[in-house]
């Protein structure tokens, strides 16, 4: 055979593998300038397998020049092939065609002269995969929760970072482990047994583990786990995610907790206390116990509240929450309700007086002083008690008629606690017939003004007139104040009621003025509403100034008892009023424990002295005492003195001889309507009450 023969058959085997190949392969030569230097490549020949991989059809590259067929990318490919032909080493090198968006590796070699080969493997597949395996290694490495693998026969063969920062562990200490040893032995095992059936059957489980750390501090966790399966279906590894979801947890037992507490003190709340309260009414009946039910409401809270503000007042029943706690057994019910309205369920007592002990607890715990920011604070309890089963057989009805036993404890003087009667709920019944017309009688004109003289004992003169409220109902005909003051401080009308007895006594003395009675001071009581408003002294300016009245004319009282819930705020209270020219004074002075320290701060003009101490200084020595005492006290501080409720000459000698200024009561004139207080006064005879009448011989 010739060596032409031996040359066909080697390149008709060539041309057989060439189109065969599956790889795709081109035959180029390079281009040369008149340099010398290699300025482009020309493709001379291509396989099926190339026009598979690229997607260029043959007859677009053939023959072509490779600036044409690869564009921008031919500079790069030009100086790789430059230096296999200069070199005459093959290149490997990998390649993405842009147009196409694949990824090629690619084998040069040189053939001969400038001639090259190169053969194009399409590896856009498995870059696609290895970026897949980096992503997902990625991931692995900075997820955030705690990812870990485990083989077929679940030993843990991979965790991440996050795995490692929940756990404690690191990767040597559980590689090779069962995950089992993250148990904290607290999860129940059906929860397992519930997890292995569903990835036997559905390849997938997800719940919540409780765990320990390496620390031993134990956790909850979510996890979710996959079942991953070889290509013959059989289980290759089980991949399992979780998070820490303990503050989750903290979250939603804190909403759990808020949903039956209250917020501020972390008693039950009024929806807890119903449960609670149901289940101990049931207990109690299935047993034939007793039960008692306790509404205590806070004395004089309002005004603390109100006059140091709201952050104070919260302390305050945050304190009282924690003392009622203290007063009772742990078994017994201590709930909020909401404001300064708590309940004690006593829910197993033998007897009546078993509840009337407990509520003395709370009176005298309760009524401690309570500092709070440096200030001494006051309160008491106002206690309703109901009984089970003798007063009511339901918790709705015990807690009414322990609310109508507690309004009652409020009308005997507050600081003390009263059972449940039929007579109370009565009582309840007309007062609350009395509220509903109070809110009608302003406007239906039923309220008036009565005023008590008051007569200077050193001039024997009319000096004042205190202003009286006094409500004519329809029906009732006239309502005693001692009946629908308390119900209007309760519900708030106060407030509306004494700014109308305000102005209704302003304008009343100014009309007085223009008849010709004249050197007259009015006497008008603030409530506690009124005197904590901060607008009460421009409105009580206005007033005057409507009625062209001076206000040394007016002359305000406020109740002891009052003035000293928070002494520091009185003073800036009366010290605003007394800065327009108005006098204050202290009524009933001698009943509501003054402070000494802060008496001689107000600056007050005068002391009331009650008439309690007056009625019985004939008789008894100590109310004789008091009120000299007082006097002389009064007399020690600047102050005048007025004494209520002077009936007799006894009285009146007496008072004289310890130097009282001034009396009002039934001995000079009982309260009288406007018209006939000024008869009153235009018959009155100075000389009459002088030291030339028998009354002071």
């Amino acid at each position: 055979m010739s060596c032409h023969d031996d040359l066909n058959k080697s390149e008709a085997r060539f041309r057989t593998l060439f189109a065969n190949m599956t790889t795709g392969m081109a035959l180029n030569v390079l281009v040369r300038a008149a340099d010398g230097q290699a300025e482009d490549f020309r493709l001379l020949e291509v396989n099926p397998a190339f026009v598979h991989h690229t997607g260029l059809p043959a007859e677009a590259v053939i023959g072509r020049l490779g600036s044409e067929v690869f564009a921008a990318h031919a500079p790069a490919l030009l100086d790789l092939f430059a230096q296999v032909v200069a070199t005459r080493q093959p290149r490997e090198f990998e390649f993405r065609f842009e147009p196409l968006n694949r990824d090629f590796h690619v084998r040069a070699y040189v053939t001969h002269g400038d001639h090259f080969a190169t053969i194009f493997e399409d590896i856009t597949a498995r870059k696609q995969a290895e970026e897949t395996t980096r992503i997902m290694a990625t991931v692995f490495s900075n997820s955030n929760e705690a990812i870990l693998i485990t083989d077929a026969n679940n030993r843990i063969v991979a965790v991440n970072a996050a795995f490692e920062r929940m756990t404690g562990y690191e990767a040597d200490d559980v590689i090779g482990e069962d995950p089992k040893i993250l148990s904290a032995g607290q999860t129940p095992p059906e929860v397992y047994r519930d997890m292995w059936a569903a990835l036997k059957e559905r390849g997938a489980w997800q719940g919540e583990l409780l765990d320990r750390r390496k620390n031993g501090e134990t956790f909850p966790k979510w996890l979710s786990i996959s079942v991953v399966r070889d290509a013959q279906g059989q289980i290759a590894n089980y991949i399992g995610s979780f998070v820490d979801i303990s503050e989750r947890k903290a979250n939603e037992e804190r909403v759990r907790f808020l949903a039956h507490h209250d917020a501020l003190t972390g008693l039950p709340n009024r929806f807890s206390l119903q449960e609670r309260l149901a289940q101990a009414l049931g207990f109690a009946a299935r047993n034939r116990k007793k039960l008692a039910l306790m509404l205590i409401d806070l004395d004089n809270f309002k005004a603390i509240n109100d006059t140091l503000g709201h952050p104070v007042g919260d302390k305050l029943l945050i304190e009282v929450a924690q003392r009622l706690k203290g007063a009772v057994r742990g078994s017994d019910i201590v709930a909020r309700l909401g404001g300064d309205e708590f309940v004690v369920v006593l829910p197993d007592i033998e007897l009546p007086a078993d509840a009337a002990h407990v509520a003395e607890k709370i009176l005298k715990a309760i009524a401690a002083p309570i500092k709070i920011d440096g200030q001494t604070l006051h309160t008491s309890p106002s206690i309703g008690i109901c009984l089970f089963p003798e007063d009511a057989d339901c918790g709705e009805e015990l807690m009414k008629r322990a609310d109508v036993a507690m309004y009652h404890a409020k009308a005997q003087g507050r600081a003390n606690f009263q059972f449940f009667t039929d007579e109370l709920q009565q009582a309840t019944l007309v007062r609350l017939a009395i509220e509903n017309d109070l809110r009608e009688a302003l406007e239906a004109g039923q309220f008036a003004l009565f005023y008590q003289p008051q007569l200077d004992l050193r001039t024997g003169r009319i000096s004042g007139v205190e202003a009286l409220l006094r409500w004519r109902h329809p029906e009732r005909g006239w309502v005693p104040p001692d009946v629908f003051i308390p119900v209007a401080e309760e519900t708030g009308l106060i407030a509306e009621l004494g700014d109308w007895v305000l102005r209704e006594a302003c304008a009343q003395l100014s009309r007085w003025q223009e008849a010709g009675i004249t050197g007259l001071r009015m006497s008008v009581n603030l409530s506690a509403h009124q005197f904590l408003d901060p607008q009460l002294a421009c409105r009580i300016a206005a007033i005057l100034s409507e009625n062209a009245l001076a206000a040394s004319q007016l002359d305000l009282e406020v109740t002891e008892s009052m003035s000293m819930r928070s002494p520091q705020e009185t003073v800036k209270l009366m010290e605003t009023l007394t800065q327009l020219g108005m006098s204050l004074s202290i009524d009933d002075f001698g009943t509501g424990y003054s402070s000494m320290a802060y008496l001689k701060l107000f600056p007050i003009r005068t002391l009331k002295i009650d008439r309690s101490f007056v009625r019985d200084i004939e008789t008894d020595p100590n109310d004789a005492q008091i009120c000299d005492v007082t006097v002389l006290l009064a007399h020690k501080l600047g102050l005048e003195t007025v004494a209520e409720g002077v009936e007799t000459p006894e009285q009146l000698k007496f008072l004289l001889s310890v130097g009282c200024e001034r009396i009002q009561g039934f001995l000079i004139s009982p309260p009288l309507p406007a018209d006939e207080v000024a008869d009153f006064i235009r018959q009155h005879r100075p000389l009459d009450w002088l030291g030339t009448t028998e009354l002071w011989n």
